[in-house]
Parts: structure tokens; C-alpha cells; sequence
């Protein structure tokens, strides 16, 4: 058996912890699940209350201590928030030596100067993802190890947290237990949870992963393997609950409620006849509510969050790539008929993704419930990386010779990098996800999706 491995999930509405650990079959078993909730302490992934949510993990850790048997010293643990910002960068290395082949060394030595050189004032860098390398004149290499050459180029997508935000969540973690560390850095929450839901195939013919959680709608598109684009949606299951409540007036545990119980994505597929009685407030009388009329304010909700999705995978020019279309994920996806919804919608393959790809014994059933797809990734990336490429290159090293790292880049691996000025000049800042995506969702949502209810591609 290997060695145990812990995921820490933060979201809006509670702490997810998991612990497993590979099999002799290479299946992955889980030991435990905890679980606290943090429904007011953590609002859209980001921490306000952070005593209360330190109490909350420590809760969930317990949890999973006592059912696991072990004492956690080290978790994969997520970051989420509607301010994480992704940025082109370029980084370029000469070589010493022109007739020799690219090594792994050099690899790392060109990521390495692109966070030296990438400067965001105020914000951490959580994941430096290369896109493609050149070596000399050659371009679009996916791998440029074994190739000869003098310069080594490569592309990247800086992803980036507001230093605030990233340090709040790095507390809770580390303050809710003695000596317990990070392992890795903070990963983004939708990266982890395309780890536990997504086959390597899927990442390779193009597929968009849209985890759809209480407070976020978190969007990834992968072609060829490689991560090609990310957006946060400030809409997602909270949104749906508050449609309710005004709609149906009445108080948001109640419309809470309903939405679990009786939540459907079309409203054709349920009876006029069917209704529900809900208890009035303080002695008032109880109110009857038409469930259809509940599935009609779900749709028209679910309607403009897969229009915002579908502007998302237009804008960034990956539309006509996906060939395994989209998976959704998270714990919003469980009402009935959702993915023929976003099918209808959008004209692509839809499935909904379980966290259960080659998952073998488990404590819980519940563990492949969509809601927990985030955490049991956590656990994945304890054993594999979201580029395949990295996990190819983590052999390499062990037999390559070490580089020498500025200090400026091990602060920022540290999530310490606060942005000060340089000799270099500054280069053009990243673009703001929900600045991008207020133009294209003003062009949108502004439209009428039409009987027929799909989305035209050409208008955008």
C-alpha cells in the first residue's frame, strides 16, 4: 500500500476533508470523509470569518483522524474566489551549450524565469501552466526534452489569487492544527476537481469541465492535454435558491429546501398538478407552492448560467475543439435533467462527472457524490499532476542536476510575492475574468435564447 494522502476543500457552504491512498490495483481507496459546515464564514471561496472557519477544519480533520485512524501532518488543499486572474507570459532561456539536447533542467530553468519575471502587484501566483515550448525555430512543441537546440522558449498561464485572499485560506489550514503543512502550494479548486472526474482521453480531444458549486461556477477547458483557459462565474446554486425566494416569496431555507427536494432543470418534465405546502412564518398561514413553477424559475436561472458558459468557450476560441463537449461537476449538478438542459443549450455532448474514475474501496458511498469531486482531486494530486507532462518530468529529475533558484521565485512559490517594482519593465497585466465577462454576458443575456433554446455561436 502507499502512503496516505489527505485533500482539504474550503467551500461556501462547508469544509470537505478526504483521505486515501492508492491500492495494490492502483485504485484509489478512501479512508474517511469529514465534513463542517461554513454557510456565513466563507462567502464565493473567499474566508470572512476566519476563527470560526479555522473551527470548521479542525472539526472536519478530527472527523477524518477518527475514522482513518492517523494523524494528519500534511494536506492538498484548494483555492477558490471570484478574483483569480489567468495571464500569457513568455519566458526565454539561452543555452550554454548549442548542439545539445533540452533537458529537463532547462525546463524548470525556463518556468522559473517566467516567475521571476512575471510581475502582479498584490497577488500570489498559484499555478505557472506551460502551453507549448520552441527550441531555436521549431514551435509547438508539447515536449521539448531530447530536442537540440541553443534557445528555449516557453509559454505560460500565470494563474493568480489576491495575496489577501490566498494568505486567509493558507491560515485556516495551518492554524487549525500543530505543525500541519501544505503540501505543494494551494491548488485551484476546478484544477483538483478535473483530476478526480476527467479521463486523460477527454483532456486530449478537448473538453470543458464546469463545476457548478453553491456560490461559483468554476469553467476548464483542456485540449491536448493541456489547460487552455479558466473563468469564475459569480453565479451557481446560491443564485438558484434566491430566484426562488423572491419568486416564490417565501424564506431562503425553505426555497433551499425546495430546490434539493423537488429542483428540476425542465420544467416540462414535471405536473401542473404537483404541489407542496410550506409553513408560514411566526403563526402565518401555510402557502402552497406549484413545484412547476419552481422548476420554471430553476431553468430560466440554469438557462443564463449555460449561456454564460457556452460565451466563455466562444471568446476564448476553443468552441469548435471540443470534441468530448462538457462535463459538469460540483454540487449543483444533481437535479434531474440538467445535463439534457445544458445538451439543449448549448448543441454538446454533456455528462455529469462523479468523482469516482478509478476509485476503488470506500468508507462511504457518498464520497462520489459530485459535491465532493473537488476534494477527492485534492487526493489525486497527492499522486498525479494536472499537466501529464509534470509527471513525466518529476523522473527525469531524479537523475538531473539542480538549479539554482532566485530568491524573489521561492518567495513567490511561497505565495509571497507582493508585487514590488523591478529593473525590468512591467508586463501587461492579466485580464480581469468578470471584467471579460460582463461585455460578452451584456451582449448575451440581453437576447432571448428563443424556442428553440439554443445558443447561436455566430453571434459572438
Amino acid at each position: 500500500m502507499s502512503e496516505i494522502i489527505v485533500g482539504l476543500d474550503i467551500g461556501s457552504k462547508q469544509v470537505n476533508v478526504v483521505a486515501g491512498r492508492l491500492d495494490h490495483l492502483g485504485k484509489l481507496e478512501i479512508l474517511g470523509l469529514g465534513k463542517a459546515d461554513t454557510t456565513g464564514q466563507v462567502s464565493k471561496g473567499v474566508v470572512l470569518n476566519v476563527n470560526k472557519t479555522i473551527e470548521a477544519v479542525q472539526s472536519a480533520i478530527e472527523q477524518v483522524e477518527n475514522q482513518a485512524n492517523i494523524h494528519i501532518r500534511g494536506v492538498f488543499a484548494s483555492v477558490a474566489g471570484p478574483n483569480i486572474h489567468i495571464t500569457k507570459h513568455r519566458s526565454i532561456i539561452t543555452r550554454q551549450t548549442e548542439g545539445e539536447e533540452v533537458t529537463v533542467t532547462d525546463v524548470d530553468q525556463v518556468a522559473n524565469d517566467a516567475k521571476r519575471t512575471f510581475i502582479s502587484k498584490g497577488n500570489a501566483i498559484i499555478h505557472t501552466l506551460p502551453q507549448e515550448y520552441f527550441v531555436d525555430s521549431i514551435g509547438n512543441i508539447y515536449d521539448p526534452v531530447g530536442i537540440s537546440g541553443l534557445k528555449l522558449q516557453g509559454d505560460f498561464m500565470m494563474i493568480t489569487s489576491p495575496q489577501a485572499e490566498f494568505d486567509k485560506t493558507k491560515r485556516c489550514i495551518e492554524s487549525a492544527k500543530e505543525k500541519i503543512e501544505i503540501e505543494g502550494g494551494l491548488v485551484f479548486s476546478a484544477f483538483a476537481a478535473s483530476l478526480a472526474v476527467l479521463t486523460p482521453q477527454e483532456k486530449k480531444s478537448g473538453v470543458c469541465l464546469v463545476d457548478i458549486g453553491s456560490a461559483m461556477t468554476e469553467i476548464v477547458i483542456f485540449h491536448k492535454g493541456i489547460v487552455r483557459h479558466i473563468a469564475v462565474l459569480p453565479f451557481a446554486g446560491d443564485s438558484i435558491t434566491a430566484d426562488i425566494e423572491q419568486g416564490c416569496g417565501i424564506s431562503t431555507e425553505y426555497a433551499e429546501q425546495l430546490k434539493i427536494k423537488f429542483g428540476c432543470a425542465v420544467a416540462d418534465e414535471i405536473s401542473v398538478e404537483e404541489v407542496v405546502t410550506i409553513p408560514g412564518l411566526n403563526g402565518r398561514k401555510t402557502k402552497t407552492i406549484s413545484v412547476k413553477n419552481v422548476g420554471i424559475i430553476i431553468e430560466e436561472r440554469l438557462k443564463e448560467i449555460v449561456a454564460l458558459v457556452e460565451a466563455e468557450i466562444s471568446r476564448c476560441g476553443y468552441g469548435n475543439r471540443l470534441n468530448c463537449g462538457i462535463v459538469l461537476t460540483g454540487g449543483s449538478v444533481q437535479m434531474s435533467y440538467i445535463g439534457e438542459l445544458f445538451e439543449r443549450v448549448t448543441g454538446r455532448d454533456v455528462r455529469i462527472g462523479h468523482p469516482n474514475e478509478n476509485l476503488g474501496k470506500t468508507l462511504t458511498e457518498e464520497i462520489k457524490n459530485p459535491t465532493y469531486a473537488t476534494a477527492v482531486g485534492l487526493v489525486w494530486k497527492g499522486i498525479k499532476d494536472i499537466d501529464e507532462r509534470e509527471d513525466i518530468y518529476k523522473e527525469l529529475r531524479k537523475d538531473a542536476p539542480p538549479i539554482i533558484i532566485p530568491v524573489s521565485v521561492v518567495q513567490q512559490l511561497n505565495g509571497n510575492h507582493n508585487g514590488s517594482k523591478s529593473s525590468e519593465p512591467e508586463k501587461k497585466k492579466g485580464w480581469n475574468i468578470f471584467g471579460s465577462l460582463k461585455k460578452v454576458a451584456n451582449k448575451i443575456m440581453g437576447e432571448d435564447l428563443g424556442d428553440s433554446d439554443s445558443y447561436d455561436k455566430d453571434k459572438n
